[in-house]
């Protein structure tokens, strides 16, 4: 994965097959787990314009707490009343962003004869700041998951991934093959579980710092850009 930069076409990145394969399946998970969590209904058309149906559900979820927090922590009725006029809309467009993050990088511009690892993936400027939303939501989620609470968990979580990855390349250096441990993670389950150590916590660990690395990368340049006011309409 390359950090994105700024290009006539939009903002434009590397992307391995890899990452954009387990990105792509974690952010329709975790769009899944808000429609479940939020109430929308299976017919309820998601994206720009939903009207308020119902009664919102308050998600049971800590992760899809997070996504969709109490708006008053003080006052239990202003908060209902909030959840009651805005979460439908508000869940609905967090699972729209995040479907249309995944379509974006299972299509990506493959550039046969470039020599360079990855294919390109260009995300044009009218579309940045909700592909960075739905890279915040799976990153919310997935600190749920590994219990990220502060800055500190964060850092300490990214030594402990860079520290893996040294340990694999030594691993590969003695002919050792670390799939074959025990506790190797299955390549997609266990990312909605609490509760994950060992290798497989670390292998989320580098979902989510690759998430982040691609989301600061992303909004560094929006910014770049509207600073030398070249941002969208």
């Amino acid at each position: 994965m390359t950090p994105f930069r700024s290009a006539p076409a939009g903002y434009v990145a590397r992307w391995d097959d890899v990452e954009r394969e387990v990105l792509g399946r974690v952010a329709r998970d975790v769009a899944e787990l808000v429609r479940a969590e939020s109430g929308l209904e299976p017919g309820i058309e998601v994206g720009d314009g939903v009207a308020f149906t119902g009664v919102a559900r308050v998600p049971q979820d800590p992760a899809v707490q997070r996504l969709l927090p109490d708006a008053h922590q003080e006052d239990a009725d202003v908060a209902a009343e909030f959840r009651h006029l805005t979460q439908t809309d508000l869940a609905a467009g967090k699972v729209a962003r995040l479907v249309a993050f995944a379509d974006a990088i299972d299509s990506p511009d493959v550039l046969p004869d470039d020599p360079r690892d990855g294919a390109e993936l260009v995300v044009p400027r009218e579309s940045a700041q909700d592909f960075a939303g739905a890279l915040t939501d799976v990153r919310l989620v997935l600190a749920e998951r590994l219990g990220l609470v502060d800055d500190a968990d964060v850092e300490s979580l990214h030594d402990d991934v860079l520290a893996g990855i040294d340990d694999d390349t030594e691993d590969d250096d003695t002919g050792d093959d670390p799939d074959d441990a025990d506790d190797a993670p299955d390549e997609y389950a266990g990312w909605e579980r609490v509760g994950l150590s060992g290798r497989e916590r670390r292998y989320w660990g580098g979902v989510f710092v690759a998430a982040g690395f691609a989301q600061e990368s992303l909004v560094d340049e929006m910014l770049a850009d509207l600073r030398a006011g070249r941002a969208r309409d």
